[in-house]
């Protein structure tokens, strides 16, 4: 094997292993997870040594394990104690897991502080609030509530939107509460 041969193989290689460990944020930018490149044919130039691979043989992405909200996004816990918010449906961020089902396509409303913010993620606002509630342990202290409105990490707001329960986004990133479509008062 030729010199630019080898360097060519040892560059898929790492590209190949630098796409199974992509950190959170990078992923959940697509609802795929990474697909090798899709080709059989060699290049003159690398001879037989190179050959991408196709999707039957890529590797496969390892799955997150199932958790209160999805593992690869969740934001460490934070020790905070923030007031249950008021009105129909309010709860504090450990009911709305305990209740996840129950409450599933219903308006719900959480008080918590914005412990990580992620913007413009599938065309959307992805916010993790705490309010000191839930069990680190469970990871069930970090929910997550997308919407078209901002926030700032450290602030103290309330969401509003719709509960979905079991919300399977793909690539690992799973839910078990997720509030959607949420309005942030400030």
């Amino acid at each position: 094997m030729s010199v630019k041969g080898l360097f060519y193989t040892l560059f898929f290689a790492f590209l190949s292993v630098c796409a199974l460990h992509l950190p959170a944020e990078a992923a959940t930018a697509s609802a795929e997870p990474p697909k090798a490149a899709v080709s059989d044919k060699t290049n003159g130039s690398f001879g037989d040594a190179v050959k991408a691979e196709t999707p039957s043989t890529a590797p496969a992405i390892p799955q997150q394990q199932v958790s209160g909200g999805s593992t690869g996004a969740m934001a460490p816990f934070v020790e905070i104690k923030v007031e249950k918010a008021t009105g129909d449906n309010a709860c504090t961020v450990q009911e709305i897991f305990a209740r996840n089902k129950e409450l599933a396509g219903k308006i719900v409303r959480v008080k918590g502080k914005v412990v990580k913010y992620n913007p413009g993620i599938m065309g959307k606002n992805w916010i993790h609030i705490q309010d000191g509630s839930g069990d680190p342990m469970q990871n069930t202290h970090d929910l997550v509530a997308t919407s078209m409105e901002t926030a700032v990490v450290g602030e103290v707001v309330t969401v509003q939107g719709k509960l979905a329960a079991n919300k399977d986004f793909g690539a690992g990133y799973t839910y078990v509460a997720i509030i959607e479509e949420a309005t942030v008062e400030k």
